[in-house]
């Protein structure tokens, strides 16, 4: 799934350019990578249930946040 695309699952991907694990929940849109602020390609690693989502400390906070709007 590409930046700006909204994850169809949660769970942890990976930034096919950096190689950075993120953690997203079902719904929340793909952002640039954190490493090198780049648009990017985000690959499914494993699913994880929101309440672990929500522990992962992978990502910046504000990034896990869903869009205004979605549930």
């Amino acid at each position: 799934m590409k930046t700006g695309r909204d994850a169809n699952r949660s769970g942890l991907y990976i930034s096919e350019c950096c190689l950075k694990e993120a953690a997203f929940l079902k719904g929340q849109m793909f952002s640039r990578c954190p490493c090198c602020s780049e648009l990017t390609v985000w690959e499914f690693v494993k699913r994880v249930s929101s309440q672990t989502a929500d522990t992962v400390h992978l990502f910046a906070k504000e990034f896990l946040r869903p869009r205004s709007g979605h549930a």
